[in-house]
């Protein structure tokens, strides 16, 4: 299960900016595990599934405060920024190290409308900056623009990790490692639909049972 993790951002619109502190916890009541955003805005707290499906636990409440909300219920008109932890590994061993995130959500757009997704770390004197629609591939961009000597070691370079057949969400992976075996026997994608999900997670998660991905398997290769 996902462990509860927080860390600071900020949340800025066409009335102004301010700090938050971002939360992800684990999804209760549900057949298969997954994790929940959750932060609190102008006083009013917000949840969802994703940066792009952020909603108020109290819709006038927010409207009061000056937020934007979209014809589903959740946040848009703003960007949605923060210092993501992942550790990478480098010359000096495992460190965590922040990678900066700002979520563009423009206003009128339902949620999952490829919203713009700047990365950004900084590493010995440098700063790697991407843009993407999706944390994954921006990720991947990210990983693979790292100075030699440097990669991350999370979900997204797990593995037993993966992606549905049917798409992905603006972030979160699927980890099957409580089934290994059935996954990385796998060999295309009919076979992927049979094989059970751990939980879901955050593509910088990390467990104590990381292995590092080998190219070419599973559903994503």
């Amino acid at each position: 299960m996902v462990i509860p993790q927080s860390f600071p951002g900020e949340y800025a619109d066409d009335h102004g900016a301010e700090p938050v502190t971002w939360r992800f916890e684990p999804l209760a009541g549900t057949p298969m595990l997954g994790f929940e955003i959750h932060s609190t805005v102008r006083g009013v707290g917000v949840c969802g599934g994703d940066f792009d499906s952020l909603e108020p636990v109290d819709a006038p409440a927010a409207v009061e405060a000056g937020l934007f909300l979209d014809a589903f219920g959740a946040l848009t008109a703003c960007v949605l920024t923060g210092d993501l932890p992942c550790t990478l590994e480098g010359p000096a061993g495992e460190q965590l190290f922040p990678i900066r995130f700002a979520v563009e959500l423009r206003e009128g757009e339902a949620p999952r409308r490829e919203p713009v997704i700047r990365l950004s770390i900084d590493l010995e004197g440098q700063t790697f900056s991407v843009v993407d629609d999706r944390f994954e591939d921006g990720l991947l961009r990210l990983a693979a623009a790292l100075p030699d000597g440097f990669r991350f070691r999370s979900c997204l370079t797990c593995l037993f990790s993966d992606y549905s057949p049917a798409g992905n969400p603006l972030l979160g992976i699927r980890c099957h490692r409580d089934d290994r075996a059935q996954y990385l026997a796998m060999t295309g994608k009919r076979d992927y639909w049979s094989v059970p999900m751990t939980e879901e997670v955050p593509e910088t998660y990390l467990c104590g049972e990381f292995e590092p991905r080998v190219r070419g398997t599973g559903y994503r290769g």
